[in-house]
């Protein structure tokens, strides 16, 4: 609802034909925002609930309030999906994931985090096939590599890593008993009270579709002689750091909609951008298309779309942005100028996965004079020996041969360190990974050592292997190896300038390398 003010006008829709089922199409309308409620949750049973209950666990409580109308469960032959109403919104379940294995008749497990957790919370740990309830007895302080939970009695059963660790607070209360079943992470959703807009729709609109907040605009030196559809482009000629930069110039651009989902995930937010570019026959049929970025769209998808599991959702073509997978606390740098395409040129098997490919895109970590043969950047992945990589922009950009491909990561020591300490304070983590070996300082005061665990939250740190034989002061450098080159530099550049690879040559055979991919 971030956006949405009283008095606004708004979108509905996607602004183009767009096929639900055969022979439909749907459109879009604008309309004048009367009211902004509250948005409504999606999120997922933390404990099973029975039939007959009146009360459920929830991973979420956030915008429900007492009298909202909650639907649980997903569609499925034979199951009950019910709405219930909310009489009393109590907490919700902190979750969490072992660490480590935990033994039959331990009192004591290690978990990745434990905010939230506190004294005499009933908890289970485990999955529901080896599920067993205990009670906090003491909580550990939080380390680079977790926290400790005692508790009693001892555990009957033998859990693996990663096995499920549940608080369940103490959930919602409910008007009237449940009818079915449902089982704990099946999915609820409080629709909330939503956005009231004047005047009433023309036209049906499925799920999904966007509502865009059109806000005050661009106010032009003088009026439009042409009308324009909504989602055209509309694009500044002057702007060189958007878009495809290279030559010969585009002969087609496309408009959206992008679909933006700002996401909380583990205490942050994160965007997430994502669309389609679809071409269709004239029976409305898909004939191609460009699913991009993380999520796939089913109804502007083409061929066969069974890439699901963990850490997958679809076939999609793979978007140069800012991209945080869900397994992971660690986002790429934008790339702001790179580009997606097809490989290998006129190849089409109706699979997004497949078809296309991105740009490797990184961002010194640490400026780079000229003359200098290595650069330190945030992202090693996609960069081989013999590619001609890209440097920096506009009149400052320069090309280089990779001769050697090493390690990601170049921060600053945050405080200083002594002799033996096993800890290194940093001002940043990124590009860092568990096993690297690392460099610390530099001439006489130089140093290696391998990263054992690395903390990116609250106060960064990099915990290595062995303890320092050193001592060293704030501010010096902590680096991997970076990429090699087979030249010097003819330019200086600073920290946080874009490096890529693969330049997209329309007109010719795109330079990817899937073996990098």
């Amino acid at each position: 609802m971030s956006g949405f003010v009283v008095g606004q006008k708004i979108a509905l829709g996607y602004g183009t034909t767009y096929p639900v089922v055969a022979n439909t199409v749907e459109q879009y309308e604008m309309a004048k925002v009367t009211a902004v409620g509250k948005p409504g949750t999606q999120a997922y049973l933390a404990m099973d609930a029975h039939a007959g209950a009146s009360n459920i666990k929830v991973t979420s409580n956030s915008n429900i309030s007492v009298g909202d109308k909650i639907r649980l469960d997903i569609d499925s032959v034979g199951h009950g999906i019910e709405t219930v109403t909310v009489a009393h919104v109590g907490t919700a379940a902190r979750q969490t994931n072992l660490s480590a294995p935990a033994n039959a008749g331990s009192t004591r497990v290690n978990v990745r985090r434990a905010e939230g957790f506190a004294v005499g919370d009933k908890i289970t740990v485990g999955t529901p096939a080896s599920q067993e309830a205990v009670a906090i007895t003491a909580v550990g302080s939080q380390g680079p590599d977790g926290a400790t939970l005692d508790f009693t009695p001892g555990l009957a059963k033998f859990h693996v890593t990663s096995e499920w660790v549940v608080s369940p607070g103490t959930g919602l209360d409910l008007a009237a008993p449940l009818k079915f079943n449902h089982a704990a992470n099946l999915p609820f959703s409080d629709r909330g009270t939503g956005i009231s807009f004047q005047p009433a729709t023309a036209f049906d609109h499925s799920s999904n579709e966007p509502v865009q907040a059109l806000g005050t605009g661009i106010t032009l030196d003088r009026p439009l002689t042409n009308d324009h559809a909504i989602q055209a482009v509309v694009r500044d000629d002057a702007v060189k750091t958007a878009g495809y930069q290279g030559t010969p110039t585009p002969n087609q651009w496309f408009g959206g909609p992008e679909l933006t989902t700002n996401s909380p995930i583990f205490g942050r937010t994160i965007t997430i951008e994502e669309g389609s570019i679809v071409l269709r026959d004239g029976s409305g049929a898909v004939a191609d298309s460009l699913n991009y970025g993380s999520l796939v769209d089913p109804w502007a998808a083409e061929g066969y779309q069974a890439a699901s599991g963990a850490e997958r959702s679809g076939c999609y073509a793979p978007a140069p942005n800012a991209m945080l997978q869900l397994w992971s606390i660690v986002a790429s740098p934008i790339a702001i100028n790179t580009s997606a395409g097809r490989f290998s040129d006129g190849t089409d098997t109706d699979s997004n996965c497949n078809d296309f490919l991105a740009q490797a895109a990184a961002a010194l970590s640490t400026a780079s004079p000229a003359g200098a043969t290595n650069i330190k950047v945030s992202s090693v992945e996609g960069f081989s020996a013999g590619q001609t990589i890209l440097i920096d922009s506009g009149a400052n950009l320069e090309d280089a041969i990779i001769a050697a491909v090493g390690t990601a990561g170049a921060t600053t020591v945050r405080t200083a360190t002594g002799t033996g300490a096993t800890v290194l304070p940093a001002a940043d983590v990124t590009g860092f990974s568990k096993g690297q070996t690392i460099t610390i300082d530099s001439g006489a005061n130089s140093e290696t050592a391998v990263v054992s665990s690395i903390r990116d939250f609250g106060a960064a740190r990099l915990t290595v292997a062995a303890p320092l034989a050193r001592a060293h002061a704030a501010g010096v450098q902590i680096s991997g190896s970076g990429i090699n080159l087979t030249a010097a530099l003819t330019r200086a550049h600073a920290s946080g300038t874009q490096v890529s690879n693969d330049v997209p040559t329309p007109g010719a055979p795109n330079q990817y390398h899937r073996a990098n991919h």
